[in-house]
């Protein structure tokens, strides 16, 4: 079986693996590097425990209420295409507590065997930095502890192995000495982890070489209908034929899609991120500060802090002002962390968004021959391997999933 990925991130790459693994000889087609979007620009976390859906009650009243804070965490850019306000719309009706749970059993689902399959990458010889530090959030609120709380009791019937505690304000002054005192409290995981995700990247593209795999970065590509009626991909001038199409291109998949009439429901989600300097008194394990929605995490030779949420339109531009955002939180949890200092030049990355905070990993509803892995949000690098291995599922017809019809790319009304 020939198959075809058009996108070489943490998606693209895991299924051109998997594929690869299940007999197939994968081409895999990327304008850029592999992993040079937002693979490598995001918090780098294997999150179980954080695998919930981003509509939830409450999020986009949130987010209005912030539109006039240039530098807040959660923003929505104004947009009167139809397409982008039916969006909103359709997300606004998953804003309900019912759809928020229905989506955290499917995602927790899909991450029931993220950890296990990071563990058979690694000993199948893919190569990344990896760290197994417990992840440990922080509250100025209560309220929000004690929502989190709800959703981590839900997690353990659905993760096996999966443990948390909660840590009071005293907890947290002996544990960390450097966290400011007076917070709420906090909840800590064990079995997340966290990984430098352009070594994941990297490992993966390196494993697929090795097995086989051919992959042509700088080759944009498009798709169209053949004189015979089958899918083809163009690279150019070149015409590339393929028992199998997988389009994994995150924000950029509906400019793919459309060259056989079809498209998904998918805006990006701009997140924004900076590269500290691992010295004096940086965190030592992984954080995630809560009200200001920043993730914080202590790699080999840096600290990743990353965070925001804006949704709009495919801009990579940055915005000085609400990438320092993430910066001007950090005191609200630190006593004297990160330095006076100025800090590194900021990054961005477009996380692509569903209305229902689900991943679409299905058929395309024109071409059957076309699978479709996108839309996972956050949760990109978490659900990768998983991802990767239903769609080769998919492919070879061996899906057994019973959330295949959650995750379908004929869920919505387009």
């Amino acid at each position: 079986m020939r198959t075809i990925v058009i996108g070489a991130g943490a998606i693209g790459l895991s299924a051109a693996y998997y594929l690869r693994e299940a007999g197939a000889a994968v081409t895999v087609l990327d304008a850029s590097e592999p992993g040079s979007k937002a693979s490598a620009h995001n918090a780098g976390w294997i999150v179980p425990s954080m695998s919930v859906p981003v509509p939830a009650p409450g999020m986009l009243p949130q987010a209005l209420k912030w539109m006039m804070r240039r530098d807040s965490p959660l923003y929505v850019t104004p947009n009167l295409s139809p397409r982008f306000v039916g969006f909103m719309l359709e997300m606004l009706r998953n804003c309900t507590t019912e759809r928020f749970e229905a989506g955290l059993k499917v995602l927790a689902h899909l991450s029931s065997e993220t950890l296990q399959l990071f563990d058979d990458l690694a000993a199948d010889g893919v190569s990344f930095e990896s760290h197994s530090d417990p992840l440990t959030m922080l509250y100025t609120h209560a309220g929000n502890l004690e929502k989190h709380a709800v959703e981590l009791k839900t997690m353990e019937e659905y993760i096996p192995g999966f443990q948390w505690r909660a840590l009071a304000d005293k907890d947290l002054a002996a544990e960390f000495p450097n966290v400011s005192e007076g917070l709420a409290g906090g909840l800590q995981t064990l079995g997340d982890r966290s990984i430098d995700p352009a070594t994941l990247t990297s490992g993966l593209a390196g494993a697929c070489r090795r097995n086989g795999v051919e992959i042509r970065a700088g080759s944009g590509a498009t798709l169209r209908i053949g004189d015979h009626g089958k899918t083809e991909v163009l690279v150019g001038r070149e015409t590339l034929k393929a028992d199998r199409i997988v389009v994994a291109a995150g924000v950029w998949t509906n400019g793919i899609l459309a060259g056989i009439g079809d498209r998904v429901s998918l805006v990006a989600g701009k997140g924004y991120g900076y590269d500290l300097p691992l010295e004096g008194n940086a965190p030592k394990c992984p954080m995630y500060l809560a009200e200001a929605k920043v993730a914080v995490t202590p790699l080999n030779t840096k600290v990743r802090i990353a965070g925001t949420m804006g949704f709009g339109g495919i801009d990579e531009r940055i915005s000085a002002v609400r990438a320092h955002g993430l910066i001007k939180s950090l005191p609200r949890y630190f006593k004297d962390w990160p330095p006076a200092v100025t800090p590194p030049q900021p990054w961005t990355g477009l996380r692509p968004m569903t209305p229902d905070g689900l991943p679409i990993i299905g058929a395309s509803r024109k071409r059957p021959e076309v699978l479709i892995a996108t839309g996972h949000a956050m949760l990109g690098v978490s659900l990768a391997p998983p991802t990767g291995k239903l769609i080769a599922e998919l492919a070879t017809g061996e899906a057994a999933s019973r959330h295949l019809a959650s995750l379908s790319a004929t869920r919505f009304r387009l």
